[in-house]
């Protein structure tokens, strides 16, 4: 025989909680109301605590004692014999499907047992109560200070339930919230006893265990969260899945029902399942960040010398990108913290190595904020990275193009190669051969394609009269030069006459049409503009060169949203052309420019905030984007685009 069986009925030597508490309560104080309620979660062990106050009552003789499972008898409620203590369990007067039982006549049954002297403990679901409480009004047959509730399984308890080698390993390395549950601890113990080689990989172990949760015969989702609550407290509950902190007298109902607990002091959501599928998705796209001498500055420091040395750290972080990093720890002290990151290129100034070493470190000290999602496997990428037109070596650019074409890619390809948890497009490999860079997310219901548009830039003019007069000019100066401007010069001469055409190589799009894509929700990011922004710049090849036939394949492959940044311009638009891919529109977010100090607006970034409704084939989407930006020592919304669902 297993040793777990999540399906079991009750039995005591399985029954691990600790029942003294009801039966000193029905053995001596009577009830203020007609019934004590006992308040809990579905699938939170209301009937195995029923069944085991019916065997311990029993087994300790005098007074009768009936449990009774209302959905059972029907529409008319029975007789019950006078002084029995009646365990009432399911009275179906809430909750979706069938006919709810009529809550005043239930009510009125209960008085007349209560009459006659019968004890009656009620279990219910937070529904079943304000339904309950409802149809009391002012009668008086309930009495909130009667309440009671199903506390969490302690350690001892669990440590109990852990029957085997195997489970009691296993337990330590499990999520609190997973531990508190007999229904979701059983059913993991089970999973690894069936599947031995689960035990060693406990995220995948947990995944498997929400999987199965929503099988028919559990529906656990819909049995906890549809039906077991009102409209009210499932609105309470994505309000804290998403961060917020309502003030309702509902969070303390969820709390007690162990469905919210408190931790650093906010409500945050204390059941595996529910935090799974209603947590929305947190994307911060971040682009433009510069690193080099053209970062923005978030202090302004006049006073030089010493005492601007001494001074200058007590203001706090000096850059903006390095103010944006304190800023995601507070999110993420406050549970809001993104789980992936998107940068749409311009990582650094000069594609230089050093700069580089400075943007890689900035990165690592962000991925420590990022948050984890239920559905996001650890070991997946969490940033996801391409090039801009200033992350291209224009030194290697300088040769034939079709020769030196990856070659100017190196150093981008270099400085993020060996970063864990990355993924970029591939510009440093052949377009011919390379894979395209694809970032899937099945379980969250979320495909990147990511497209390097920087393929060609840096290419360099040719003008030889003008070549030859800039070298005489250089002839003439030489001898007065002095040394650093001589440096300088060199620098200037190797950024000098050069374009930037943002183009998405053909072979890339033949492979995002070729490609089969799945998830409901399909994001492109590239860093050209992929439409004309309402801003005005004097410069060639400010925009994709095909962006035409980007825009149409991604459109015929439902991609949903485009991210990009390149202007350093905040803006949002959609798409739809009539008659073509069924009037599908694809939404376009352009980030402003996270930390340069070219800009004509506020520093900044996009929140984009994917939410999820429902579970297994009934799942419905929500995307919100909204633009943050800096003003002054705080980040504040300037616009939102949505929510809105794909291809809407």
């Amino acid at each position: 025989m297993r040793a777990f069986d999540v399906r079991r009925p009750y039995s005591p030597e399985r029954d691990v909680r600790d029942h003294g508490h009801l039966l000193d309560l029905l053995l001596s104080l009577p009830a203020n109301g007609v019934v004590w309620p006992l308040v809990g979660a579905r699938r939170a062990g209301k009937t195995w605590t029923l069944k085991a106050l019916e065997h311990h009552l029993g087994s300790a003789g005098g007074a009768s004692v009936r449990y009774l499972d209302l959905r059972r008898v029907g529409a008319e409620l029975p007789a019950v014999p006078p002084g029995t203590t009646l365990l009432l369990d399911e009275p179906q007067v809430a909750g979706k499907g069938g006919s709810p039982r009529d809550a005043i006549a239930f009510l009125r049954w209960c008085e007349d047992l209560y009459k006659a002297s019968t004890r009656i403990l009620l279990a219910m679901s937070p529904a079943e109560w304000i339904a309950l409480e409802r149809a009391d009004g002012d009668a008086g047959l309930l009495c909130s200070r009667d309440m009671r509730f199903l506390d969490p399984l302690t350690h001892g308890e669990a440590l109990k339930l852990a029957r085997t080698a195997v489970s009691r390993a296993l337990l330590p390395e499990l999520p609190a919230t997973w531990r508190w549950n007999p229904f979701l601890l059983e059913l993991v113990f089970e999973l690894a006893e069936q599947s031995p080689a689960l035990a060693e990989d406990p995220w995948t172990l947990l995944w498997t265990a929400r999987v199965r949760s929503e099988l028919r015969e559990f529906a656990y989702h819909r049995a906890v969260f549809e039906d077991g609550l009102t409209d009210a407290q499932r609105d309470v509950l994505r309000e804290i899945a998403c961060g917020a902190s309502p003030r309702d007298e509902n969070v303390d109902l969820m709390e007690r029902c162990g469905l919210v607990q408190r931790r650093g002091g906010r409500a945050v959501l204390a059941d595996p399942i529910l935090e799974a599928n209603l947590c929305p998705l947190r994307i911060h796209h971040v682009s433009d960040i510069h690193f080099g001498p053209k970062s923005a500055e978030r202090v302004d420091v006049k006073e030089r010398g010493k005492h601007s040395d001494t001074m200058a750290p007590g203001l706090g972080a000096s850059r903006v990108c390095d103010h944006y990093i304190d800023h995601i720890a507070e999110l993420a002290a406050a549970g809001r913290a993104p789980h992936l990151l998107v940068v749409s290129g311009d990582v650094a100034e000069w594609a230089d190595d050093a700069q580089y070493a400075e943007a890689r470190a900035w990165l690592e000290r962000l991925c420590r904020h990022l948050a984890g999602h239920p559905r996001l496997p650890p070991r997946e990428p969490n940033v996801l990275l391409v090039g801009g037109n200033h992350d291209v070596d224009w030194r290697q650019a300088a040769g034939p193009a079709q020769a030196w074409t990856q070659a100017r890619h190196v150093p981008f390809a270099r400085a993020f190669d060996d970063h864990p948890r990355c993924a970029r497009p591939r510009l440093d490999e052949p377009p011919e051969t390379r894979a395209l860079a694809v970032a899937r997310y099945a379980d969250l219901g979320v495909e990147f394609a990511l497209l390097g548009s920087s393929e060609f830039g840096g290419q360099q003019e040719t003008d030889p009269v003008r070549d030859e007069l800039s070298s005489l000019l250089g002839r003439l100066r030489k001898d007065a030069m002095e040394e650093p401007d001589a440096e300088r010069a060199a620098v200037l001469r190797d950024h000098v006459s050069r374009i930037d055409p943002g183009l998405v190589h053909d072979a890339d799009l033949q492979r995002v049409r070729r490609a089969e894509w799945h998830a409901p929700i399909r994001i492109a990011v590239l860093h050209h503009p992929v439409s004309p922004l309402p801003s005005t710049e004097l410069a060639r090849f400010s925009g994709l060169i095909n962006a035409g036939e980007v825009k149409d394949a991604l459109a015929h492959k439902e991609f949903c949203l485009v991210l990009h940044g390149h202007s350093h311009t905040g803006w949002f638009g959609k798409e739809q052309w009539p008659e073509r891919h069924e009037d599908w529109t694809i939404r376009i977010a352009a980030a402003p420019s996270l930390s340069s100090r070219e800009v004509q607006e506020h520093n900044g970034y996009n929140e984009i905030e994917i939410a999820r409704d429902g579970v297994s084939g009934e799942v419905s989407y929500q995307i919100h984007v909204r633009r943050m930006v800096r003003e002054g020592a705080t980040w504040m919304r300037r616009a939102s685009m949505g929510p809105f669902a794909p291809g809407k």
